[in-house]
C-alpha cells in the first residue's frame, strides 16, 4: 500500500520505518564474515547485503 503524498514525497506508514531498520540490521549481519570463509561464500554474502541495501533504498523512495 502506498502512503499519502506530502509535499511531493510519499509519506511512509509506521511499519515501513521498522522494516527499513530491520533490513539495515540484517544487511550489517550479512556484511560481516570471518576470514576463514571461502571467496565464493564471501561474494555470495556481499551479494545478499547489496540486495538488502537496494531493498531499503526502494522502500525509502516508495517504489
Amino acid at each position: 500500500m502506498m502512503g499519502a503524498m506530502v509535499k511531493g514525497r510519499v509519506r511512509q506508514s509506521a511499519g515501513v520505518g521498522r522494516l527499513v531498520r530491520r533490513l539495515e540490521c540484517e544487511r550489517r549481519r550479512w556484511s560481516r564474515w570471518d576470514d576463514t570463509s571461502v571467496p565464493t561464500e564471501r561474494a555470495w554474502r556481499a551479494g545478499v547485503a547489496e540486495g538488502l541495501r537496494l531493498a531499503q533504498a526502494a522502500i525509502r523512495k516508495g517504489v
